[in-house]
């Protein structure tokens, strides 16, 4: 009868289990999904809120690894690795007792070997997670290499180095290959030691159970159902040995995640400083130094001022600091020293989304994002601006002209960065974008750089024209911005070299005269 009772208890656990392993599957599947897409709409907007500094230095390659690699490992935690251990713990805590009450000794057998594994996982684990977050490191190094030459492309075919980058690649896939090795093997001794101590559990409940059986207490019967449920704990043993692995790696996921999510962003999660008012457009850069924690001083007391009305120009050879003194009036960089003001606010102490929608920015670069003409001049245009101020916009620029001629007009798909347009077409959509939200402010880091000389004099004819009712600043090299600005700032080594007129730099016969002798 006591036989009996096991038989129809084996055959509830074994009802009971299919159904959970059907539970476990879909609620482990969902919660996974769930925890991976909280994760990553966590982390892109922490991206969007740190500064530049840190996306630059990280690199998108490394950075897409966090939403993919890193992130995907996350859910493998929660879909092979807490769900499926929590349902293993459950079901080896009942087949334990089943075999308890079958014979306690040999039970006994079975249990003496959990101390075993505790002391195997603390041994092998921390050379396991060295293996991986080395397997990792490599992986993003590759990650970022590939992003990079992939840009690089044309540079590598022109110069004819694809044997250098194939060899570079080798190297790279080569130290990539040894750390997973060094991983698999590590993980491979964890498996190999827990079938090992599984199998010497075997061989203690062998050794006990001829004791029993000799000594009366074990039938036959009880010796089959003990092994039986023992040929249950096997795979579960196992599969501890597996979820132990993926916790160990994605530690180090959640690591990465976490140092990520830790960089302090470039402005309070909620802002609760004042919006910038601008009424009179009127900019001031007082005495302002800017030192980079790792490049030292780059711009040293600079001081200018535009107002409405103005097309104002900053110049100056390269690496002088243009870039940067345009960064720190967007608010992308913070100044170390002195201050910069609009209409007699200081910008570190408004709200820094109120500054920049103050501000058409049109980056050197151009970059375009992935979709439609229309869709990529719209991108800044809050809800409520009339049609006619984007058509002027694209009137202003010549991207209605340009429209005109592209073979699905304004719906004409421009790829990913504007790679389907030229250089010079991309600024121009750029410029569109910049002025279809009808910011106060206009600020141009080397927006002409990639026109001819027909163009870059008509958008200098375009930018005389917004400075009527608009603060312009514009950095530039190319003669046709520099001789239409009502003032030019010339750097030089991080520091105000000479200010004034096209004419009257030209007469001075210094800096900006030699510079512009250059650039004819």
């Amino acid at each position: 009868m006591h036989e009996v009772a096991l038989l129809a208890l084996l055959t509830g656990m074994a009802v009971v289990r299919g159904a959970l392993v059907a539970r476990q599957h879909a609620l482990a599947g969902r919660l996974g999904e769930q925890t991976t897409a909280r994760m990553r709409d966590q982390l892109w907007a922490h991206l969007q809120a740190v500064s530049l500094d840190y996306v630059r230095r990280r690199g998108p390659g490394r950075l897409s690894l966090r939403f993919v690699a890193d992130t995907r490992m996350v859910q493998r935690l929660v879909t092979h690795g807490i769900v499926q251990l929590s349902q293993d713990a459950l079901l080896l805590v009942a087949i334990l007792l089943t075999m308890a009450l079958i014979n306690w000794r040999m039970a006994f057998g079975v249990v003496v070997i959990l101390p075993a594994y505790v002391v195997l996982f603390q041994r092998l684990n921390p050379p396991l997670r060295k293996a991986s977050r080395a397997t990792r490191r490599s992986r993003s190094r590759l990650a970022a290499y590939l992003n990079d030459r992939l840009h690089g492309i044309t540079v590598i075919k022109a110069f004819v180095r694809q044997p250098l980058e194939e060899s570079r690649l080798t190297r790279l896939t080569r130290r990539l290959a040894r750390h997973g090795s060094r991983r698999a093997s590590q993980g491979g001794r964890l498996q190999g030691f827990a079938a090992g101590a599984v199998a010497l559990s075997g061989v203690i409940v062998l050794a006990l159970a001829t004791v029993e059986m000799t000594a009366g207490r074990l039938s036959a019967g009880a010796l089959v159902m003990f092994y039986t449920l023992l040929g249950l704990v096997t795979p579960i043993f196992q599969r501890i040995a597996t979820a132990n692995r993926i916790f160990q790696e994605a530690y180090i996921s959640l690591d990465r995640l976490q140092e990520t999510l830790k960089v302090k962003p470039e402005r309070p999660a909620r802002d609760l400083r004042p919006p910038l008012r601008v009424t009179e457009g009127a900019l001031k850069v007082e005495g302002v130094d800017y030192r980079h924690p790792e490049r030292g001083v780059i711009l040293e007391g600079i001081t200018l001022h535009a107002r409405r009305g103005e097309l104002v120009a900053i110049t100056g050879p390269n690496g002088a600091g243009k870039s940067t003194l345009i960064e720190l009036l967007l608010g992308f960089r913070v100044p170390t020293g002195g201050q910069i003001l609009i209409d007699g606010q200081n910008i570190s102490s408004v709200a820094l989304d109120s500054l920049r929608a103050a501000i058409g920015f049109v980056p050197q670069e151009a970059p375009l994002l992935d979709g439609s003409v229309a869709e990529n001049i719209l991108y800044g245009v809050r809800a409520g601006v009339p049609e006619e101020q984007i058509l002027q916009a694209a009137q202003l620029t010549g991207v209605d002209a340009l429209v005109a001629r592209l073979p699905e007009g304004w719906d004409t798909p421009v790829g990913a960065g504007g790679s389907r347009l030229s250089g010079g077409q991309r600024q121009l959509i750029a410029l569109a974008r910049a002025l279809a939200a009808d910011p106060p402010l206009l600020i141009l880091d080397e927006a002409n750089a990639a026109l001819d000389a027909a163009a870059e004099a008509e958008l200098a004819a375009v930018l005389r024209r917004l400075a009527e009712h608009k603060t312009i600043i514009a950095s530039a090299h190319r003669p046709a911005t520099l001789m239409a600005a009502d003032r030019i700032y010339v750097l030089a080594e991080g520091r105000l070299a000479e200010a004034g007129t096209h004419h009257d730099l030209l007469a001075a016969g210094s800096v900006y005269a030699r510079l512009f002798e250059t650039l004819r």
